[in-house]
């Protein structure tokens, strides 16, 4: 269980988190504009050790920790063809993304 949490804090933290995160924004758009659920879901696994990482269980990180339901409720709603729903609920998790980019950059890629 300790080489999972390892993995998930490796994912979360410096270069390699900041590939994670353009990997995660770059298959949530491209799940949006060709409109298929398997890239968003992707998205949804993705973000996963940014959740773990970054979250928590009480106060305003149960936000953060509860990311990955986002981009799997736009995958449903792009099954459904609800455009609108689609682009809506991956509207958070992206902009958070943008912030932990931004964060990345300042601080030299420590994470």
């Amino acid at each position: 269980m300790s080489v999972l949490i390892d993995t998930l804090i490796v994912l979360s933290r410096g270069i390699p988190g900041l590939v994670v995160a353009a990997l995660v924004m770059f298959f949530m758009l491209l799940a949006l504009i060709r409109r298929e659920t398997g890239l968003m879901m992707i998205a949804a696994l993705l973000i996963i050790p940014f959740a773990y990482t970054m979250g928590a269980w009480g106060g305003s990180l149960l936000f953060v920790r509860l990311l990955p339901i986002f981009p799997l409720l736009s995958a449903f709603a792009i099954s459904r063809d609800e455009t609108l729903l689609a682009w809506i609920f991956p509207f958070f998790p992206f902009i958070y993304l943008v912030y932990v980019v931004f964060i990345f950059i300042a601080s030299d890629f420590r994470g």
